[in-house]
C-alpha cells in the first residue's frame, strides 16, 4: 500500500513501499499525464515479469505529489545472469535517440512509453551510489520513498 506523502516534501516517506499496479493505478493517476505515463509503466513492468524479473522499483517526480512529471523512473534488480536472453532487447537498448519535442536525446523506451528503468546491479548511478541509494534520495540528498512494484 501506498502511504500519504510527506507533507513537507511532497514526496513518500522514506523506505521501499510495495504496491501493485493497481493500486499504483488507484493511487498516482490522478491526471492525464500520469494516466498515460501509467499505461508505460504497465507495459514495462509487465515485460520485466515476462522474464522473471520480479524485483521492480518506481520512484522520481512520479513518486510525489507533482501533477504532471515527465516520466516514470525506475530500477529493476538482476534475477540471474540468464535474464539477458529472456528479456525483449526493447527494455535494454541503451542507445539514446533525438526527441525532438523534448530537444534532447532519451532513450527509446522514454520516447514510446515515458519510462527510464535501470539495471541493478548491471548499472551505477553514479561512482559511488547504486541505484537504489540514488532513488532513495531528492536531488538536495533527503530521504524519500520508492515502491517495489509486486504482482497481485
Amino acid at each position: 500500500m501506498i502511504p500519504a506523502f510527506d507533507q513537507s516534501t511532497g514526496a513518500l516517506p522514506p523506505g521501499n513501499h510495495h504496491a501493485t499496479l493497481e493500486q499504483v493505478e488507484e493511487r498516482l493517476t490522478l491526471t492525464p499525464r500520469r494516466r498515460w505515463l501509467m499505461k508505460g509503466l504497465c507495459t514495462a513492468v509487465k515485460a520485466f515479469w515476462a522474464a522473471g524479473i520480479e524485483e521492480i522499483y518506481i520512484g522520481g517526480s512520479f513518486c510525489t505529489e507533482k501533477p504532471d512529471p515527465g516520466d516514470v523512473d525506475g530500477y529493476w534488480v538482476e534475477p540471474d545472469e540468464s535474464v539477458y536472453d529472456r528479456i525483449d532487447p526493447y527494455w535494454i537498448d541503451f542507445e539514446l535517440v533525438p526527441i525532438p519535442q523534448a530537444r534532447r536525446l532519451k532513450w527509446r523506451m522514454w520516447a514510446d512509453h515515458g519510462v527510464e528503468f535501470f539495471i541493478h546491479p548491471a548499472m551505477q548511478a553514479g561512482p559511488d551510489i547504486s541505484f537504489p541509494q540514488f532513488f532513495q534520495q531528492d536531488r538536495d540528498g533527503r530521504p524519500r520513498g520508492v515502491i517495489q512494484v509486486m504482482k497481485a
